[in-house]
């Protein structure tokens, strides 16, 4: 099915124009590599050729022998650790790098776009391989040692363009002076929806680990139309090490079209929707504790055809 015009870069506009209100917006720390064998820091011998083998062990020489691949997490999976058994090359569609911090320490998130060895399928010309492409989100440390510290794939629906175009905004946001959070999306969408997977993570305990998770929904019929974007912030949390978080959902929903087939004409609305999630020390993560999201995810359900958030 062909993509509406604009419908699919309109809904992810939305979304970057309001990721960070109530922060500065500051300059992208992030950065494309286009040379592999570049420093990740002036004055190291460790290379991001270096960073990827970690990710991508060779293959030993030792014919039956396979490379011990690191585990990975995966957003849909609510992290839940599995190894990494599909069968991958080193044919890199691109690797993007950002500094983050996590309780002062410095670390690097490598975002890897790569393209995966895949199963055969039987065609009218035969066997041919088909080749998917596949992000990971890589966390290291690079000092005094470098070290793969957690791997997690944020799915097929994104391309690198579109991350790099989504972080440029900034996808980080400063829960302390010393630590921070960052944002990483799925998207999907066909003639006439668009879904976003929008997850705010963060560093504990040297592994990435979610602090929330909102899913913007859009929709566009003959005589419905209704976008959706989100912002993101924080909130002092008294009593407590880490603030509180806010995720505001917003959905404008567009006049009924003056067409004979749309019947009585609706006026057009915004409306808004919150939820608040605060750190739990007893369970040593951030939980929601107020919001009325899924009075949103309700309506979105009516569209959507099947349970919301998805």
């Amino acid at each position: 099915m062909s993509v509406m015009p604009g419908f699919r870069l309109a809904v992810l506009s939305v979304v970057c124009l309001l990721l960070l209100a109530g922060q500065a917006l500051a300059a992208s720390p992030l950065r494309e590599i286009e040379d592999l064998k570049q420093q990740v820091a002036p004055g190291s011998a460790v290379t991001y050729a270096d960073l990827l083998k970690l990710i991508f062990p060779k293959k030993s020489t030792k014919e039956k022998e396979t490379p011990q691949t690191p585990p990975v997490s995966s957003l849909d999976g609510y992290f839940q650790k599995q190894p990494l058994t599909a069968k991958r090359n080193e044919d890199y569609g691109g690797v993007l790098v950002l500094p983050i911090k996590a309780q002062g320490r410095p670390l690097l998130l490598l975002l890897v776009n790569a393209i995966g060895e895949s199963v055969e399928e039987e065609g009218d010309a035969g066997e041919q391989p088909l080749r998917h492409p596949f992000n990971l989100l890589a966390l290291f440390q690079t000092s005094p040692t470098p070290r793969l510290l957690d791997l997690v794939d944020i799915g097929q629906m994104t391309n690198l363009g579109m991350i790099e175009g989504f972080w440029k905004g900034n996808p980080l946001i400063d829960l302390t002076p010393t630590t921070q959070a960052c944002m990483v999306f799925q998207e999907h969408f066909n003639s006439s929806e668009g879904w976003l997977r929008l997850h705010l993570l963060w560093v504990r305990n040297h592994r990435l680990e979610k602090i929330l998770g909102v899913f913007p929904y859009s929709c566009r019929t003959l005589c419905e139309i209704f976008t959706s974007g989100a912002a993101f912030w924080t909130e002092p949390d008294k009593g407590r090490e880490f603030p509180k978080v806010v995720a505001k959902l917003t959905m404008k929903v567009e006049p009924t079209p003056r067409l004979e087939e749309c019947g009585k004409r609706q006026p057009g609305y915004t409306r808004s929707y919150k939820g608040v999630w605060r750190w739990d020390p007893a369970k040593q993560k951030y939980c929601q504790t107020s919001g009325n999201l899924n009075k949103l995810y309700k309506f979105y359900e009516k569209y959507s055809g099947s349970p919301y958030p998805p």
